[in-house]
């Protein structure tokens, strides 16, 4: 039987803090209706680019997608230099990757290691069945994915064997580069990749449940700001793509000497967008206008692309 998670005020500002292989880890987090937006190596370059272009049958000229990952990698290191980025634009509609950059890169998952918590949740992986726990457990998901509550992700994570649960929905979902973190109490530190973040979206879309997944998604358009842990959590996707609805999981975590920053989601519904980031150690602020530098250049990419 299920118990409601409960927590103090000072719980749920909690930063897990770890010290692994001499790196200080502080994990952040607190992220429904879909809400309207108000030590790696140097960036890639242009060339690893990879564009997967579409055929239109409007009017209106299909946009050129050649520079589009080099563009949000540029906007990105030019705000934070010597970032290494990860990223895909993928479009649902017409089942393409439109473009990504270093696409098969593993970035420390932060936050984002919450999807694959969650969906382990309403998964018996004995059975292969899916349903959703009883209402209270259902609340600490919501808030899991809402606010980003660090608690309640640890309270699963503990609970349901702890790196177990990233093979689990790896070989799920069919996800390949996505591992457990080398310190099994801190899950922040598992590694995905952006390509493997768009799997999981789709995985979350199309072959979970309508019925399960339906509160996930909802908990994923609700992203409070702030964050549980007081951290700003609209940065990227909801200010760099203002006016379109989203349903986000964003991820946040500060190394001894780096910043990660990840911005990934479902943006009106239908494109996918993962940005991975691991910058040196800049302030929160300036981490996060980065990031939302580069998100901030597909805006018009994504209306021509409405358009065409």
């Amino acid at each position: 039987m299920r118990r409601r998670i409960r927590w103090t005020l000072a719980g749920a500002t909690l930063a897990a803090v770890a010290l692994t292989a001499g790196v200080l880890v502080a994990v952040g987090g607190r992220s429904a209706t879909p809400v309207v937006a108000s030590a790696p190596s140097a960036p890639p370059s242009p060339e690893d680019t990879a564009v997967s272009p579409v055929a239109s049958t409007s009017a209106v000229p299909y946009p050129d997608l050649s520079s589009v990952a080099s563009d949000v990698a540029a906007a990105v290191t030019a705000a934070s230099r010597g970032t290494s980025v990860g990223f895909v634009l993928y479009d649902r509609e017409s089942g393409k990757e439109l473009a990504s950059l270093d696409a098969g890169r593993q970035y420390y998952t932060a936050s984002v290691v919450k999807l694959l918590i969650a969906i382990d949740e309403v998964h018996d992986d004995t059975t292969g069945a899916w349903a959703l726990p009883d209402a209270d457990a259902v609340a600490d998901l919501t808030d899991m994915l809402e606010g980003s509550d660090d608690a309640i992700a640890s309270e699963l994570w503990e609970r349901n064997g702890g790196n177990a649960i990233v093979t689990r929905t790896a070989a799920l979902i069919g996800l390949t580069q996505t591992i457990p973190p080398a310190d099994p109490t801190q899950w922040g530190m598992a590694k995905t990749t952006a390509a493997d973040v768009v799997t999981t979206y789709q995985y979350l879309l199309d072959t979970v449940p309508d019925e399960v997944s339906a509160p996930l998604l909802a908990a994923l358009g609700n992203a409070r700001n702030p964050a549980d842990d007081g951290w700003d959590q609209y940065f990227g996707i909801p200010d760099g793509l203002p006016g379109r609805t989203f349903q986000i999981k964003q991820g946040w975590m500060i190394l001894r000497n780096a910043l990660v920053l990840n911005t990934t989601g479902v943006v009106g519904g239908r494109y996918v967008v993962v940005l991975l980031t691991q910058q040196p150690l800049v302030s929160s602020a300036a981490g996060r206008a980065a990031v939302t530098a580069g998100i901030t250049t597909l805006a018009p990419l994504l209306t021509r692309l409405d358009a065409a």
